[in-house]
């Protein structure tokens, strides 16, 4: 074992919890301290928590902005030309559907919403390019340095995107009687334990007019669908979801589905659903892609 790994194991042993998810912040915050350094032990401090409780674990990372989280910096995610082809591929995807149920997504969309917005950045590219004509757009994600940053960057571009710092599972608290035309949630419900994510699910549907757009991470062996529980992915303790069966659960219907199992696109696998809530107008069964 190497005395890197020796030291960390021994922290975990000698230190709290409560300490080392301090010393993590610490850490962080230590400009003199190598970035791959500082990003190592802010995670492997506490990353035995994740083999506890994974939610605690990602939403402890998320939000104080620690390991996979500081990548989510202006300069590196705003731009189309920053996205991950996955999330490329989603958000043709949201467009093809709308199109499919008769409708331009360029004026017929009012008003858009981000479940997990981080920075912001998926919106602004849907506020410039997807839907020029929406009058409200808004987002919101526990990661609160992500949130300043976003509004700052958004801001100083004059949009109409307001961002909220808040824990997704809040979603009814924040929207309260709102509704809008279209809500997405691409790669967040991966952090939530499955009574969690279906929480979110329902929420997200409740509050949708026209269509939701989910991503989650693919199971490699399975079509997501079958699963009777959610898997947890070893690497990460991420959570890979049946959402067909959360959807169907909160009352919605699938309008369109994606599973391409162990095909990985970019370091992320695709498992696309796009879904009409109860009080939606329905349509046709789920198409493959």
């Amino acid at each position: 074992m190497s005395l890197k790994l020796a030291l960390r194991d021994a922290g975990r042993r000698v230190l709290p919890l409560r300490l080392r998810k301090r010393l993590a912040i610490w850490l962080h915050h230590q400009r003199w301290i190598p970035e791959p350094r500082r990003r190592w032990w802010s995670q492997e401090l506490v990353s035995d928590l994740g083999l506890t409780e994974g939610n605690a674990y990602h939403k402890f990372l998320w939000a104080n902005h620690l390991a996979y989280a500081r990548t989510y910096e202006v300069s590196q995610r705003f731009g189309f030309e920053n996205f991950n082809e996955t999330r490329k591929m989603f958000l043709a995807t949201l467009e093809e559907t709308l199109r499919e149920r008769g409708l331009d997504p360029a004026a017929d969309v009012g008003c858009a919403f981000d479940v997990g917005c981080s920075l912001g950045y998926t919106l602004r590219y849907l506020e410039t390019d997807v839907f020029p004509e929406a009058t409200r757009l808004g987002g919101m994600d526990i990661d609160a340095h992500a949130i300043d940053a976003g509004r700052t960057y958004l801001d100083q571009q004059s949009s109409k995107i307001r961002l909220t710092c808040g824990n997704m599972e809040t979603l009814d608290e924040v929207l309260g009687e709102e509704t809008c035309d279209v809500i997405i949630c691409p790669g967040t419900l991966m952090y939530l334990r499955e009574d969690e994510a279906a929480r979110v699910v329902r929420s997200i549907l409740r509050h949708t007019e026209i269509l939701a757009g989910f991503a989650g991470l693919a199971h490699p062996e399975i079509d997501n669908s079958r699963l009777e529980h959610s898997a947890v992915r070893a690497h990460d303790r991420s959570f890979i979801h049946n959402l067909d069966r959360m959807i169907a659960q909160a009352g919605g219907t699938i309008v369109h589905r994606r599973w391409d199992g162990p095909r990985v696109v970019d370091g992320n696998t695709v498992y696309f659903l796009f879904a009409v809530g109860p009080g939606g107008a329905g349509g046709p069964g789920p198409r493959a892609a």
